[in-house]
């Protein structure tokens, strides 16, 4: 049972498309854009690039799909 288990495939392909249009526009859309008003020109634009939430999200449930779809989900071994 993992964590997206009781939505339909339907809504989890759907989930899906949402949070890969979000890292899109989260990478190629900036969050803040200045310029100066002293007359040189100088403006500044900044992206928001930390998609880490989101991929995790789609991992989850890209193994949520892979499972229903009866492949072996199979998650890294980290030693410590």
């Amino acid at each position: 049972m993992g964590l997206y288990s009781h939505l339909t495939t339907e809504r989890l392909t759907a989930r899906r498309d949402s949070y890969l249009a979000a890292i899109d526009a989260r990478l190629t859309g900036p969050t803040q854009a200045s310029h100066s008003t002293d007359g040189v020109g100088a403006r500044s634009v900044q992206f928001n690039a930390d998609t880490t939430q989101l991929r995790r999200a789609i991992d989850d449930i890209n193994a949520e799909l892979a499972q229903r779809n009866g492949q072996d989900v199979r998650k890294p071994i980290y030693l410590v």
